[in-house]
C-alpha cells in the first residue's frame, strides 16, 4: 500500500497499527512517537548504505509489516549516493545528475520496492504530497522525484490519501480510496474497500482478504445503496481552480456571451432575437398594412 498526506496528519501513526511493523525512518519523524504512547520498533535510515542494510536484514526477519517513511527522503538519500559516486556519466560538473544518473536513481528505487514487495511482508509506503495541475484542477499525488510516482502507484494494490475531515462538529482522519476522482490519486485494486476507509491498516489488510467487513467496506457500501460522504475541513487554500464552461456563442444586439453563466445572468424580460427573427417580424407587420381595394 501506498499512502500520501500532507505532513502531521498522521501517516505514522497510521503506520503503527500494521501487524507486527517495524518503521524504516529516513527523515527522523518518528522519535516523539513514544511522547504518544506509540510503540513501534524503528530503523534509522541516515544514508543510503543504511537503506540497503535495511532491506537486507528485513528480508528474513520476523516481522510482518515493513513501513518506508517517506518515500521522497530515501530517493533524496539514494541521489546524494549517485551524487558522491563522482561518476561522470552519472554526475555533471555542477555535481547534478546527468540523464544517466537520474535513469538509474529511478532503476534503482524502483528495484529496492520491488524486492521488498517481494518478499512476503505487508508493505506500508508513506509519501508527502505534491500538487500538480491538471487542466486547471490542482491534483495531490504522492511526491517523488524522477516521475517515479507513476510506476510505484502500478506496483501496489492500494494507493490512499489520508485527510482530516469534518462530520456534524466531529473532526477525524480518514483515508480516500476512491479511484474516480479528479483531486488526489487514489487506487485499490482489491475491489474491497468503499470510497473511504478508517485509518487502521490491521483492518485494511482483514478487509483486502475477505475475512473481514466493516462498515466502509465496498460490501457494506453498496448494500446499503449509499455512497459514503464527508466533505472535507475548510482551508483558506483554494484547490480547484475553476474554469467557466465554454457554450456556443449567442450573438445579440449588444454583447456576445461567452459562458453559461453570463447568459444565467440576462433578466428573463429581454429577448435575444436573431437576424431571420427581425426581418420576419417586419416582414409580417408590412403585410398587416396592404389593403385590397
Amino acid at each position: 500500500m501506498m499512502l500520501a498526506g500532507n505532513g502531521g496528519v498522521g501517516k505514522t501513526t497510521f503506520g503503527a497499527t500494521a501487524p507486527n511493523p517495524i518503521l524504516a525512518d529516513a527523515e527522523n519523524g518518528s522519535k516523539y512517537l513514544g511522547l504518544r504512547g506509540i510503540k513501534m520498533d524503528i530503523a534509522k535510515i541516515d544514508n543510503w548504505a543504511d537503506a540497503k542494510e535495511f532491506l537486507a536484514f528485513v528480508k528474513g526477519s520476523e516481522y510482518e509489516t515493513v513501513i518506508i517513511d517517506p518515500l521522497d527522503e530515501f530517493m533524496s538519500k539514494l541521489k546524494s549516493a549517485i551524487i558522491a559516486s563522482n561518476d561522470p556519466k552519472l554526475v555533471q560538473r555542477d555535481g547534478s545528475p546527468t540523464m544517466a544518473g537520474w535513469g538509474k536513481m529511478k532503476q534503482d528505487m524502483k528495484d529496492y520496492l520491488k524486492v521488498l514487495r517481494d518478499c512476503g511482508k505487508h508493505v506500508l509506503i508513506l509519501a508527502h504530497v505534491e500538487e500538480k495541475d491538471n487542466d486547471g484542477i490542482l491534483v495531490k499525488r504522492p511526491k517523488v522525484e524522477t516521475k517515479l510516482s507513476a510506476d510505484i502507484i502500478d506496483m501496489v494494490d492500494i494507493v490512499g490519501y489520508m485527510e482530516v475531515v469534518e462530520k456534524e462538529g466531529i473532526t477525524k482522519r480518514i483515508i480516500r480510496v476512491e479511484e474516480k476522482n479528479d483531486r488526489y490519486i487514489a487506487k485499490d485494486r482489491t475491489g474491497q474497500l468503499g470510497s473511504f476507509v478508517e485509518p487502521d491498516f490491521t483492518k485494511i489488510i482483514n478487509a483486502c482478504q475477505g475475512t473481514e467487513t466493516y462498515s466502509w467496506s465496498k460490501s457494506e457500501e453498496v448494500k446499503s445503496g449509499v455512497k459514503q460522504s464527508l466533505a472535507p475541513v475548510q482551508t483558506a487554500e483554494k484547490e480547484v481552480i475553476e474554469k467557466p464552461k465554454p457554450v456556443k456563442k449567442v450573438a445579440t444586439k449588444k454583447k456576445t456571451f461567452e459562458t453559461e453563466e453570463e447568459l444565467e445572468d440576462l433578466p428573463e424580460e429581454k429577448t435575444v432575437e436573431t437576424k431571420r427573427d427581425i426581418i420576419k417580424k417586419k416582414l409580417a407587420e408590412a403585410k398587416s398594412k396592404i389593403s385590397f381595394e
